[in-house]
């Protein structure tokens, strides 16, 4: 098993931006079978860094509270008429300033997996509000390449979808 000795006192070697951007009080540890596909929009790849695997995945198919997966936020999209990676945007809340999520990434564990499982805190549509006409204007012209058109509300990650930290080096692409 990877991670077997995960608890939750390891949360807490996180970095504060990762234990934060889980909602309040719903981080638990949970175990993850072999053979799970997992996915993420991210921009670029997603390669390990000094910190791991990068954070952040969802369950390609409906695992424990996500009822969906990755084929439901794609045919969410489709009926609310926008892109898959605004959809992704909203549910998983992902500030437009953290990442474009313009490559799909899918990935297989190996191995079964202890990670942190949790809901993501809602976040606003922009980390930073601008502060200048210039920001304001960088901003708009952000938003509207990041999300084709797409209306965003004020406020992303509303509706409790949930996020995993594997924090592992071991999955298969």
């Amino acid at each position: 098993m990877i991670n077997e000795n995960l608890t939750l006192q390891d949360f807490k070697t996180l970095r504060p931006s990762d234990q934060s951007a889980f909602g309040a009080g719903t981080v638990r540890i949970e175990i993850l079978p072999k053979d799970l596909q997992l996915f993420k929009l991210t921009a670029g790849t997603a390669a390990a860094t000094q910190y791991g695997i990068t954070p952040w995945w969802s369950p390609v198919r409906p695992f424990k509270e996500d009822f969906e997966g990755a084929l439901g936020r794609y045919e969410q999209a489709k009926l609310n008429k926008i892109d898959m990676s605004a959809m992704v945007r909203f549910m998983s809340a992902v500030c437009i300033d953290w990442n474009d999520l313009d490559n799909y990434v899918q990935v297989k564990l190996n191995d079964s997996c202890k990670c942190f499982w949790g809901t993501f805190a809602p976040q606003k549509t922009f980390s930073k509000k601008p502060q200048t006409i210039d920001e304001m204007m960088a901003a708009n012209i952000k938003e509207f390449t990041v999300n084709k058109g797409a209306q965003l509300p004020p406020d992303l990650g509303v509706l409790e979808a949930p996020g995993i930290i594997p924090a592992i080096q071991t999955l298969d692409s």
